[in-house]
Formats: C-alpha cells, sequence, structure tokens
C-alpha cells in the first residue's frame, strides 16, 4: 500500500475516532448537567435554582433535549404560581423541542401531557382533560404501572363530571390493579366515596371512606378520607360525629387545615357554641391572610358570611338579653310601685285611724271638762 493511502486512512480514522469521542463528551456532559440531575432525582434544588438554571439554558440555547427540559421546568414552576397560562405556553415549547431532539425520553412526553391536563381539569373542561390524560397513556409511552394507575385515576376524576357510571367502572378496575399500594387503594376508595355521596347515597359514602382508612394510611390521604367522613355527617345534621371527625383530621399536620376549621366553625355555629365558632374562624381567616393564593376564595367568602351570620346572631341574642334586661327593670318598677302603693294606702289609712283616735280622745277630754 502507497504510503499516502496509509496517511489516508490514519486520518480517517482519527476523524472517525475524534467524532465519536465529542459524541461520547456531548452524551457524558449533557447526562452531568445540573438540570439532568435534577431531573432524575441525583440533585436536590430549590425552585429559585431550579428557576435560575432553567433560564440560563433557555438564554444560552442548549441542545434541544436540556431546552424541552428546561421548558417543562419552567412550566412546573409556573404552575406553582397559578400561572396556567404562561405554564401551557412552556409545556408547548418543551413538546415542540422534544419532537426536535435527538434524545427520546417517553416519561417527560408522558408528563407534559399529562400536566395540561390537569390545568384543564381545573379549569372544569373536563372532556379535553381526558384527551390529554389519554394522550399520556399512549402505548408508545413508557410509563410504569403506578404512573399508568396514577394517570387514569386522573381520567376518572374528570370524568365523574359527565360519565359517572363510566368513571365509577374505571375506578373499580382501578381498584384490582393497584392492589398491593395501599395508598392509592385508599385514593381510589375515596373517589368511590365521593361518587356515592354525590348521589346522595350516604351510609354507601361513608362504607368505602372508613375502608380507606382501614388501610392504614397516613398524611394527607388519611386526612382527605377524615375529611369527607365529616363532610357526610354534615349532610346527615351529625353535628357531633361531624365535630369529632374534624378534629381528628385537625390532628394530621398534612390536612387542609383552612377547610377543616372553616367546616369546624360552621358545625359549631349550628350547634349554637357562639364562642367556639368565633375563635375557629378567627384562626381559618389568619391562615387564608398567610396564604391566600394556596387556598379556597369561595370558602373564605363563605367563612366571611358565617362570621357575619355569628355576628348577627350575637347581636339578636345581645338585643334579646337587652330586652329581658329591659322587661325585668319593668317588673321590678311595677312592683316596687306596687309596694309603694300598698305602703301609702297603708300610711294613709294607719293615718287616719290615728286622726280618728286623736279626735275621739279629745273629744273625751272636753265632755270630762
Amino acid at each position: 500500500m502507497k504510503p499516502e493511502n496509509n496517511l489516508l486512512l490514519t486520518f480517517s480514522r482519527l476523524i472517525v475516532f475524534i467524532g465519536f469521542f465529542l459524541i461520547l463528551f456531548k452524551s457524558f456532559s449533557q447526562n452531568n448537567h445540573p438540570l439532568i440531575k435534577y431531573y432524575d432525582g441525583k440533585l436536590k434544588l430549590n425552585d429559585n435554582e431550579v428557576d435560575s438554571l432553567v433560564d440560563q439554558i433557555i438564554e444560552e440555547r442548549h441542545s434541544d433535549y436540556l431546552l424541552a427540559l428546561a421548558f417543562y421546568q419552567k412550566g412546573v414552576l409556573q404552575s406553582k404560581k397559578g400561572k396556567d397560562i404562561g405554564a401551557i405556553n412552556n409545556y408547548d415549547s418543551a413538546l415542540v423541542h422534544l419532537h426536535q431532539a435527538d434524545t427520546t425520553d417517553n416519561y417527560l412526553l408522558s408528563a407534559l401531557w399529562r400536566n395540561q391536563g390537569a390545568i384543564l381539569h381545573n379549569y372544569k373542561l373536563y372532556k379535553e382533560a381526558v384527551m390529554l390524560y389519554e394522550k399520556a397513556l399512549e402505548p408508545s409511552y413508557e410509563y410504569s404501572t403506578k404512573r399508568g394507575i396514577s394517570t387514569n385515576y386522573n381520567i376518572g376524576l374528570a370524568m365523574i363530571q359527565y360519565d359517572p357510571e363510566k368513571a365509577l367502572r374505571l375506578f373499580f378496575k382501578l381498584q384490582d390493579q393497584a392492589k398491593g399500594d395501599s395508598k392509592r387503594q385508599a385514593r381510589i376508595y375515596n373517589q368511590l366515596g365521593l361518587f356515592q355521596k354525590h348521589i346522595k347515597q350516604y351510609d354507601k359514602a361513608v362504607i368505602y371512606f372508613k375502608k380507606g382508612l382501614k388501610l392504614g394510611v397516613s398524611g394527607r390521604t388519611k386526612a382527605d378520607l377524615l375529611q369527607n367522613i365529616s363532610d357526610v355527617y354534615y349532610h346527615l345534621e351529625d353535628y357531633l360525629n361531624q365535630e369529632r371527625f374534624l378534629l381528628q383530621t385537625l390532628q394530621i399536620p398534612e390536612s387542609n387545615r383552612f377547610i377543616a376549621l372553616m367546616d369546624l366553625g360552621e358545625c359549631y355555629l349550628l350547634q349554637g357554641r357562639h364562642q367556639e365558632a368565633r375563635t375557629i374562624l378567627l384562626e381559618a381567616e389568619e391562615i387564608y391572610d398567610e396564604q391566600p393564593l394556596k387556598l379556597d376564595y369561595i370558602k373564605m367568602m363563605k367563612t366571611l358570611a358565617m362570621k357575619n351570620m355569628l355576628v348577627a346572631v350575637e347581636a339578636e341574642q345581645q338585643a334579646q338579653d337587652q330586652q329581658k334586661i329591659s322587661g325585668q327593670k319593668i317588673f321590678t318598677l311595677s312592683i316596687l310601685l306596687a309596694v309603694a302603693g300598698v305602703l301609702l294606702v297603708y300610711i294613709y289609712i294607719k293615718r287616719h285611724f290615728i286622726r280618728r283616735k286623736l279626735t275621739t280622745i279629745i273629744n273625751s277630754l272636753h265632755w270630762n271638762g
């Protein structure tokens, strides 16, 4: 072989080696990027650090995959802040870059569809939400059994609003699939209970909620079950049992304390325990003032309405008490006047008797004289 051919072959091999090395280096660098590590759960970052990292990636126009991941995280952060339109726009940008990327990440693709479905769900666009949830479940996407159950669970939550019978069948199917996972089973029992409560089958609702509790769950799942049982007793006008389950709910740190306090305040109000209701509703109002974006505005309006009702009830009670006191004063005054009248009559009669007696004595003296 000619020397120039050997040189050309060696040069070609060197080019291939360098290219292969650059691909490996690029892959290694991307996989070790802080955002990738955060996404994989290998690095802990707070929201501000993630936001700063994401802005840097978008500004520097990294690879399509990193950009897809950056826009996804940007959407998650905006959704947390209640900026849903911005979140959807970022999820859409993430989908565009993910389709252009040379890296396939079906897990991310599924998450993007599911998160957009959740936003539409919150805006009560139930059918549209189900369409996006179902895209997250397409067979071409890789997801674990738990992930699939979770998405189907969300489909059931949305579908129950417009096709409750179909949603109910889905929940029963999920109940079988979730065997061995007590937390998921409890959440499904919770939804079955809510369905029964919705159709006013309160006894059946309590049975499902208590089945969820028997699984030994804790945290928010347990709090939701207890809260929902208390709500059933509210509809049954059994306020003592409602109070019992609300007090248990409030002992769980992960519970929605604002909602539980608001319901407990109303419970006390309905029992005529006005002072306790006032204390509880004031605490609920303080929580709302501290975290207004995370709480239900409608519930807060109901709390304020109950406080106003409480003030009105107390004002009426005070008026009645005042009227009662005034009545008692009039009654006492009447008695005093009556007694005074009797005394005056007695004094008048006695004076008249004494005067007659004196007249008789004087007349007798005159006769004797």
